[in-house]
C-alpha cells in the first residue's frame, strides 16, 4: 500500500510539472506496474499531451498577441505619422486659407479699385461729353454770334450811311427859320419852359401849337433823333460841340448799341445828360446837383425822344437870360459861354444859317 501511494504521488507530480513520457523514468519499470496504475499513467499522458497542445496554442496566441501588439505599435506609429502629416496638411490648409483670404481681399480691393476706376472713367466720359457738348454749343454760339455780329455790323453801317445822308439833307432842307409863336410862353427858371409831353398838349392856345404845326422838331426828334440832337448841341447858345462832331458821336453810339451790348448807348446817354446840364446852367435852371442830374439821366433813359424835343424847343424858342446864373461845380467841366440874347419869353427866334 505504501508503494502504490508513492506511485500515485509521483504521477500527479509529473503531470503537474509537465514532464514528457520519455522523461518519466521510474525507478521501477513500467511493465512492472500493476494494471490499475497503467490506466492512470495513460490518462496522465493524455492529459500531458492536451497540456502540451494547450501550451502550444497559448504560445501561438502569445505570438499572435505579440504580432498584434507589434501591428498596433506600427499602426500607432503610422497613426502618429498620419496625425503629424495631417497637422502639417492642416497647417498648409490654414496657410492656404490665409493666402486665399488675402487673395480674396486683394481681389475685393482690386474690384473696388476697378469700380472706382469705372466710376472715374464714367465721370470723365460724362465730363468729356459735357465738355464736347459745351464746346459744340460754344462753337455754335460763336458761329451764331458771328452771324449776328456780321448782320449787326452791316445794319450799323447801313444805319450810319442813312443817318449821314439824312444829316446832309437836314442841313440843306430843314434849317430854315422856325415860325413865330402867337402865344408867349411862361418862362420860369425852375424847369424847362416846355414839358416833356408837349406834343400831346392839344390846347389850341398853347404856345407849342405852332411848333407842332411846323412838325420839324417833333418829327426829327422821333425819326432822326441823333441829327436833331446834334443840331441842338451845335447851337450858338450852348456851344457844346460842332454839328458834325455831335452827329458822328450820336450816330456811331446808336449804331454800335447792339454790337457793344448797349455800352455805347450808355456813353451817349451820359454825354446827352451832361449837355442837358449845360442847357440848365446857361438858362439859369437848377444844375450840378444830384437831383437835377438824376432827373436828366432818367429822362434820357426812359424817353430820349421827348428829351431831344424838349431841349430843341428850349434852344430854338427861348433865349437864355441876360446874365449868367449862379455857377456851381459843373462849370469846372463845362465852361460858361455868353451869347447875345433877346428879351426872355418873347417867343421870337433869330434866323440862322444851315447847321452844316
Amino acid at each position: 500500500m505504501q508503494w502504490q501511494r508513492r506511485w500515485s504521488i509521483w504521477a500527479i507530480f509529473a503531470l503537474a510539472s509537465g514532464l514528457k513520457r520519455d522523461e518519466i523514468q521510474p525507478t521501477v519499470g513500467f511493465s512492472m506496474l500493476p494494471p490499475v496504475y497503467r490506466g492512470n499513467v495513460e490518462q496522465v499522458e493524455v492529459l500531458a499531451r492536451k497540456e502540451e497542445t494547450a501550451v502550444t496554442a497559448l504560445q501561438s496566441q502569445q505570438q499572435a498577441l505579440e504580432a498584434l501588439a507589434l501591428q498596433q505599435k506600427s499602426q500607432s506609429v503610422a497613426q502618429q505619422e498620419f496625425h503629424s502629416q495631417l497637422s502639417e496638411v492642416e497647417a498648409k490648409e490654414r496657410k492656404l486659407e490665409g493666402l486665399v483670404q488675402r487673395q480674396s481681399e486683394e481681389l475685393r480691393e482690386a474690384q473696388a479699385e476697378k469700380k472706382k476706376a469705372e466710376v472715374m472713367l464714367q465721370e470723365q466720359s460724362e465730363a468729356l461729353l459735357r465738355a464736347r457738348s459745351w464746346q459744340i454749343a460754344l462753337s455754335r454760339a460763336i458761329e451764331f454770334g458771328n452771324d449776328i455780329l456780321r448782320d449787326q455790323l452791316v445794319g450799323a453801317m447801313l444805319y450810319f450811311l442813312i443817318m449821314m445822308i439824312m444829316a446832309k439833307v437836314y442841313g440843306m432842307a430843314f434849317t430854315y427859320p422856325y415860325p413865330k409863336l402867337h402865344t408867349t410862353p411862361v418862362v420860369t427858371r425852375e424847369h424847362f419852359t416846355f414839358g416833356l409831353c408837349e406834343c400831346c398838349n392839344w390846347d389850341p392856345e398853347a404856345p407849342s401849337r405852332e411848333i407842332m404845326r411846323d412838325r420839324r422838331i417833333p418829327c426829327c426828334s422821333c425819326l432822326c433823333q441823333p441829327i436833331r440832337w446834334a443840331d441842338t448841341a451845335s447851337s450858338s447858345k450852348t456851344g457844346f460841340m460842332s454839328f458834325w462832331t455831335a452827329a458822328l458821336l450820336a450816330v456811331v453810339m446808336n449804331a454800335l448799341c447792339s454790337v457793344s451790348f448797349f455800352i455805347s448807348a450808355g456813353i451817349f446817354i451820359i454825354v446827352a445828360t451832361i449837355h442837358r446840364q449845360q442847357i440848365r446852367r446857361i438858362y439859369g435852371m437848377p444844375h450840378g446837383t444830384c437831383p437835377s442830374f438824376t432827373e436828366d439821366l432818367c429822362t434820357w433813359l426812359w424817353c430820349s425822344c421827348c428829351a431831344t424835343m424838349q431841349e430843341a424847343m428850349e434852344i430854338e424858342y427861348i433865349d437864355p437870360p441876360a446874365k449868367p446864373w449862379q455857377q456851381t461845380m459843373m462849370e469846372s467841366f463845362i465852361p460858361l459861354q455868353t451869347h447875345p440874347s433877346t428879351p426872355t419869353g418873347t417867343g421870337n427866334r433869330q434866323e440862322r444859317t444851315a447847321c452844316c
